[in-house]
């Protein structure tokens, strides 16, 4: 008679005995993580590795090479260069203005739009934006290739979407985490790649799971020297995570070819309209007294923390005649190329020189002193500065942290929707801001084939409204 504890269900017993190959394997990637890797059949071992780590000497095995390969990437190529037999439909009882319209919402497998697209947008299009699945271990990815029957799918998933396509949850807990999500995302970058122009630009937003996976599958679709950074998007103050707070996301940027786009990003400072105001009242409190408005300004400034724009224009705290400027440095960039003597316009003694001399000739020097625009300090003690105004520095390059709470971006959905339909959804002044400083302009096209709330037609048609530009978009809803 088979024993049972007082705790077990008879209905609920485990009939299987322990895998012990599944229980090795683990205990191996306890010791030696490295060499457990994913194949196609899920976790293993790679027993030239393991030699490798219990032998002092170089063991022969396969040839290695520098490339990011996973069980799957075959298929996945293969997967790109297959032609589709499908077609797209119109649907004008559901578009606004279809014979009119250049833009395009398109409902159907992503993989096969893209392959649709081919012939009419092939070099067409100026930017690429995708938000895909982050592979979170809970979101579902596109199968495009399955082996199994019906039944077995149902057992393993049971998960359809509204094209018939198989959808399974990529658990992190499967031996094929990271390579499903790999061959899921290698054909549609592939073929998105062919649709940009020559000086095409490509944003991939991601978080911290897949950041790294996807560097390397983009440096090779699009060629490593054609990435042009990595934009940190810090949204959000979570404290709760058990080791590190995890904050941000991320925004792979890459151009189609450094030769054809030279880049020269820029964009507004933002805050501006409200340092200016402030320096407003301040001259109306107190005059032509600049020590005072100086005083007023950093007091003033204190109130912002890192996250906001303003306090990375909180230098700017001098005001004359011309307008807000900071005192900037006035050495010369070569040891002893200018040295003369400048006298201080109060006390008349001899100004204190940089160690390294004056950047501008005694002539040059002379003359910006006479139109104001050298900082004196309050004697002759202290080196005089440079006045750099705030109205001619007002665009910066693009940096690569963007402070921007992603609470914001969902209350603004919630509120447009009367509820939670889409979660995570990103932020439109943020992006709108991106597509400007790149250069999104005139009659440019953008598609988005990881379409779900729609932010790309919202932030093409704010782009458009604010710079008389005819943008246009191409969304996949997938």
């Amino acid at each position: 008679m088979p024993f049972m504890s007082e705790n077990t269900h008879p209905d609920r017993l485990d009939m299987a005995s322990t895998d012990l190959v599944k229980h090795n394997i683990e205990a191996l990637a306890a010791l030696f993580p490295n060499c457990v890797t994913e194949t196609a059949d899920g976790k293993a071992v790679d027993f030239d590795l393991l030699k490798q780590e219990l032998n002092h000497q170089v063991i022969e095995g396969n040839k290695e090479r520098y490339r990011l390969e996973w069980p799957g990437k075959r298929e996945a190529i293969v997967t790109a260069n297959l032609p589709t037999t499908k077609t797209l439909r119109p649907v004008r009882e559901d578009s606004v203005d279809f014979d009119n319209t250049e833009n395009l919402y398109i409902e159907g497998d992503n993989l096969e739009v893209l392959k649709i697209l081919q012939e009419s947008y092939f070099g067409k299009v100026k930017m690429i934006y995708i938000d895909p699945p982050y592979n979170t271990g809970k979101d579902f990815v596109y199968r495009d290739n399955f082996t199994q029957d019906s039944e077995e799918f149902k057992e393993e998933s049971g998960q359809k979407d509204e094209y018939n396509r198989r959808l399974v949850v990529n658990s992190d807990t499967s031996g094929r985490y990271h390579s499903d999500w790999l061959s899921m995302m290698y054909p549609r970058i592939k073929l998105a790649r062919n649709l940009l122009t020559s000086d095409g630009v490509v944003l991939i937003s991601i978080d911290e799971k897949e950041v790294h996976n996807l560097k390397k599958l983009c440096d090779e679709i699009f060629g490593e020297k054609n990435f042009v950074g990595e934009i940190i998007w810090k949204n959000s103050s979570r404290n709760d995570q058990a080791y590190i707070a995890i904050q941000n996301e991320y925004i792979l940027v890459y151009v189609n070819s450094k030769e054809a786009n030279k880049g020269n990003w820029e964009e507004k400072k933002e805050g501006l309209e409200l340092i200016y105001k402030a320096f407003d009242t301040f001259r109306r409190e107190r005059g032509d007294d600049w020590e005072a408005i100086h005083k007023d300004a950093l007091e003033w400034y204190k109130q912002f923390p890192p996250s906001n724009p303003i306090y990375g224009s909180k230098h700017y705290s001098w005001m004359d005649e011309k307008g807000v400027y900071f005192p900037d440095n006035l050495s010369g960039p070569n040891f002893g190329q200018y040295r003369y003597d400048i006298i201080h316009p109060e006390t008349k003694g001899v100004c204190k020189e940089p160690s390294r001399g004056w950047v501008y000739p005694e002539e040059t020097m002379k003359k910006r002193i006479n139109d104001k625009l050298v900082h004196f300090g309050k004697d002759h003690t202290t080196v005089p500065n440079n006045k750099t105004y705030l109205k001619n520095t007002e665009f910066q390059s693009i940096p690569n942290i963007k402070f921007k709470d992603g609470r914001a971006a969902s209350k603004e959905l919630r509120a447009l929707m009367s509820g939670d339909v889409f979660t995570n959804p990103k932020d439109v002044t943020l992006l709108t801001d991106l597509f400007k400083a790149m250069k999104l302009d005139k009659d440019d096209i953008i598609i988005d084939f990881f379409s779900g709330s729609g932010t790309i037609s919202e932030c093409i048609f704010r782009l458009n409204y604010s710079s008389g530009s005819k943008c246009k978009f191409i969304l996949v809803l997938s």
